[in-house]
């Protein structure tokens, strides 16, 4: 059974603050537990159990991410705690824009990433099944960004590629058809409450995945979401999208570079359209270009 799309109104903003991290308690019964066991908190981090003089060494940032209580005994009660030194005081995706040094050096007429490049990128997949012969198979249209761990951020449009919701994530920027490659089940889809297909306004999803896998690559390295992005004049883009307009796409992991450029000349290629651009090019959004006209991204490449 795939995921659902469950009512974006009320839980898109509940999701935000589970990846900020926001407490979550619960109690929970545990036939037997003890002091130092290792245990995971309610958020996948990896913890031991303390009593409460430990607990109340720890910092607040660290016990928001304590689970409920067990019982050793009658008289001792422990709690699942991830350490302190597992918890950073800043979002994943806002930490790491100054833990790893981005260089942008160098989609149509783009060149194949190398491996591990984008560690950060995903590609999802939807189950399509063969009328014929009754099998099915996955099949990846749209791109996504790992920006925390077991979150995966998407262009909402591309929730409408089908009737059916995606079902798996393949993390880390490989091949499609790399035997390194593996999926994650995705547990649920959440759209931007304010988004409406088709336009491109609020066009932005986050996708929850069912397990976090600790000791890959791809969660200890997300993508860095900067908070002013203006400051940007040469960006890469990446995607498995086509190689060429109408053409097929590419199980290969692509980049090209372009050039941001002010949203006053972009306004001037694109229409206001009633569907898609009713307000034109607003502040949320960031255009740029090849100034060769070579290199684009194309069908396929959104969300990455």
């Amino acid at each position: 059974m795939g995921p659902g799309r469950i009512n974006k109104h009320q839980l898109f903003y509940a999701a935000i603050l589970t990846v900020l991290a926001i407490s979550v308690f619960y109690d929970r019964s545990v036939n037997a537990c003890y002091e130092y066991q290792y245990c995971l908190t309610p958020l996948n981090y990896s913890g031991r159990y303390m009593n409460d003089e430990t607990y109340g060494y720890m910092s607040d940032k660290a016990k928001m991410l304590c689970d409920g209580f067990c019982h050793h005994n009658s008289t001792l009660r422990l709690r699942c705690c991830a350490s302190d030194a597992t918890v950073k005081l800043e979002r994943i995706s806002e930490q790491v824009c100054t833990d790893n040094h981005l260089i942008y050096k160098f989609v149509i007429h783009g060149e194949i990433a190398k491996d591990n490049e984008f560690p950060f990128m995903a590609a999802l997949g939807w189950r399509i099944k063969n009328e014929t012969t009754g099998n099915t198979t996955i099949v990846y249209k749209c791109g996504g960004t790992i920006y925390d761990r077991g979150y995966v951020i998407t262009a909402a449009h591309c929730l409408y590629h089908s009737s059916d919701l995606p079902v798996v994530v393949c993390p880390g920027g490989f091949a499609l058809n790399d035997t390194e490659a593996w999926d994650l089940e995705i547990e649920e889809v959440i759209e931007h409450p304010n988004y409406e297909y088709p336009n491109v306004y609020n066009d932005i999803a986050i996708i929850r995945l069912k397990t976090i896998f600790y000791g890959n690559p791809f969660h200890d390295q997300p993508a860095c979401l900067y908070d002013d992005p203006s400051s940007a004049h040469n960006v890469t883009a990446i995607g498995y999208g086509n190689t060429q307009f109408a053409g097929v796409s590419s199980p290969l992991l692509m980049k090209t570079n372009l050039s941001t450029i002010d949203n006053s000349e972009c306004q001037l290629h694109y229409e206001p359209d009633s569907d898609v651009l009713s307000d034109g090019i607003i502040s949320t959004q960031i255009c740029a270009k090849d100034h060769e006209k070579l290199r684009d991204t194309c069908q396929g490449d959104s969300g990455g």
